[in-house]
């Protein structure tokens, strides 16, 4: 197995210190951090958007310091600027965000109610009316799922998001279930693949491969300066609509 030196996070780096100095105090937040979007219509090229410069890339190579859980439930199919009905960070809880439920049952919705604009989002997600088969024209899911990963880069002070989307899922879950090392020791890099959706429609499908791993002690370092403060980041409850799911990757 390749290991890949990170000297940011030796243990003395002072990559964590600019990390705590910036934040004052502060969480961190998805907004701050720069999401990277698949592109649309079977895209093979990354392009990473900061702050108006864009750098292009067929591949993605970082530590994977962090994977969040996320769902949404939108109003319609094809929700264009609306808000989602539902958020979740864990896929276990849902949280309600829009009073605007589009096209969606309010009955149908309301039978998930488990408290104060809380829904129990796993049977929600296997239900008939948000699970498999409930999707636009019959195919997978009402209700979106993803993971969201956090690469930080080589050189790089804070991770790049990016969202792993149903038609990626398949393949990404059982490659993280097979890393040697804990995620956040370990070097990934994410390509992207031409496929079609049962539908026929071209859209961009993750590929991932395992690159290396850094040294335990550097890993211990980016548990503590990433992975941590971006698990709770992650955890926290959804405020409004700030969530957001890729809609370009099919089912």
């Amino acid at each position: 197995m390749k290991t890949v030196d990170y000297p940011a996070l030796a243990a003395d780096s002072r990559q964590a210190k600019i990390i705590a100095a910036n934040l004052d105090g502060e969480p961190m937040n998805e907004q701050d951090l720069i999401k990277v979007p698949t592109p649309a219509g079977g895209g093979t090229t990354w392009n990473v958007d900061n702050n108006g410069n864009v750098e292009s890339t067929d591949e993605i190579v970082g530590l994977l310091v962090a994977i969040g859980k996320k769902g949404v439930l939108w109003p319609k199919d094809d929700p264009s600027e609306m808000r989602p009905v539902l958020v979740s960070n864990d896929l276990l809880v849902g949280y309600r965000v829009s009073d605007d439920l589009g096209d969606i049952d309010p009955k149908a919705l309301e039978k998930f109610r488990v408290g104060d604009r809380r829904y129990d989002w796993a049977a929600l997600s296997a239900s008939p009316e948000f699970g498999y088969g409930s999707g636009k024209s019959g195919a997978g899911k009402k209700v979106k799922e993803a993971r969201v990963l956090a690469i930080l880069r080589q050189g790089d002070v804070w991770p790049l998001l990016v969202s792993i989307g149903p038609g990626s899922l398949r393949g990404f879950l059982p490659f993280t279930k097979r890393l040697p090392d804990f995620h956040y020791a370990c070097v990934v890099g994410l390509k992207l693949q031409k496929v079609k959706s049962s539908g026929g429609q071209p859209y961009s499908q993750i590929v991932p491969r395992l690159v290396g791993t850094i040294t335990p002690e550097q890993a211990e370092v980016a548990r503590v300066t990433y992975t941590e403060p971006l698990k709770r980041m992650f955890n926290a409850p959804p405020s409004g609509a700030t969530v957001t799911v890729d809609a370009h990757e099919e089912e």
